[in-house]
């Protein structure tokens, strides 16, 4: 549900990519800019200078952009560690760096005027281009394999994971499982908290067993065990971004009805924090479980 979007910072030399960039990216619009931040500003930063915009309009425009270039916890223009690791050269240009990137992974959409054949443009995505549209909630089958797929955008683009989910068992999990296979590629999540209601007997033994073992790249984990419906929705929370659904996500049987399919939904940036929250407030004062399996 969450799309890794390539802008080109030479958009920024036109008004309206301003007010796209503001209006269209961050935590609750699923769309984050990849790129390197500080470059990428100073290509903008050109661009904007060499513009014909209005004088007002771009003096709003690189002062956005200066306050980018000085900011180090941008909430808009990110830069995922498997992206960043994988350059092999220094950064010389935007186009010359999207194409090194493209063949690290495909963006969700490339936004750019002067690249025509390979990406849309404003029109287009005022046009609803299917590249830009992202759905606020996708029907997925109960299998590993669905079920990662919307999670994974997830894990491309952030530092840290909490899945609060009552029964969402660290046993026999395959869910869980996938997303540890997912991370030995990416190695982007280090640290990941199991907020569960399902009791493990031995868990050090089962994560030992299940994952210590079976996975070179463990990141740290945390195993907080919480009192039966203290959390009532499902969720999948990280530093960049949170969905939710309903049903959980753990796989299921198919019993040939609608509750074979799982809704899942984008999440607000205010309930998943007031969801971590009340993890923590429930460790505080007792009435939830701590314990650390790897460090």
């Amino acid at each position: 549900m969450y799309k890794e979007v390539a802008l080109d910072p030479q958009c920024m030399a036109e008004y309206h990519y301003y007010g796209l960039l503001k209006t269209n990216f961050g935590f609750e619009k699923g769309r984050y800019v990849i790129a390197p931040v500080r470059d990428w500003v100073k290509e903008a930063y050109q661009a904007v200078k060499n513009s014909d915009i209005q004088i007002v309009k771009r003096k709003s425009v690189t002062s956005y952009l200066n306050k980018l270039q000085k900011s180090r916890d941008d909430e808009l223009i990110i830069l995922p560690l498997y992206r960043a690791t994988a350059s092999s050269q220094p950064y010389v240009d935007w186009v010359q760096w999207l194409a090194e990137q493209q063949q690290v992974k495909i963006f969700g959409a490339v936004v750019s005027e002067r690249l025509a054949s390979h990406s849309i443009n404003h029109d287009q995505i005022l046009n609803e281009h299917a590249d830009w549209v992202i759905s606020p909630t996708v029907t997925v089958n109960k299998t590993a394999r669905e079920i990662l797929g919307i999670i994974a955008p997830l894990l491309q683009c952030s530092n840290e994971l909490m899945i609060v989910d009552q029964y969402f068992s660290l046993a026999s999990n395959n869910v869980l499982k996938a997303i540890f296979t997912e991370l030995q590629t990416l190695q982007t999540v280090k640290s990941i908290t199991l907020v569960t209601s399902v009791i493990t007997l031995n868990p050090e033994v089962v994560f030992q067993s299940e994952f210590s073992n079976r996975f070179a790249f463990v990141p740290e984990f945390k195993l907080v065990v919480a009192p039966a419906k203290f959390f009532h929705d499902r969720y999948m929370i990280t530093d960049n971004g949170a969905i939710k659904a309903g049903c959980g996500f753990s796989e299921g049987v198919v019993k040939n009805v609608q509750a074979d399919a799982l809704s899942i939904s984008f999440c607000g940036k205010a309930e998943s924090q007031t969801t971590k929250d009340w993890v923590n407030q429930g460790i505080a004062d007792g009435r939830i479980n701590e314990i650390t399996l790897a460090e």
